[in-house]
């Protein structure tokens, strides 16, 4: 957790990238739409699943959503 309780987001690949998550969205129930940080929508049956190695590889890293936790430092 960052000074004044800004919460650290978590990175997983999914099929548009690899993007950053809030807890919320990492722990929301199966079936629903949520937003990575940079605002993408992603089911969460995508979201949840155990990506494979290759994907933390061959997926670019959303640079929106880096930005987003930069500026929560």
């Amino acid at each position: 957790m960052l000074p004044g309780g800004a919460k650290v987001g978590r990175w997983q690949p999914v099929t548009s990238g690899r993007h950053a998550f809030d807890s919320a969205a990492r722990n929301a129930e199966p079936g629903l739409v949520v937003n990575a940080l940079c605002g993408v929508e992603v089911s969460t049956d995508e979201l949840q699943r155990i990506s494979p190695e290759i994907a933390w590889i061959r997926e670019d890293t959303c640079m929106a959503c880096w930005q987003v936790l930069a500026s929560r430092q």
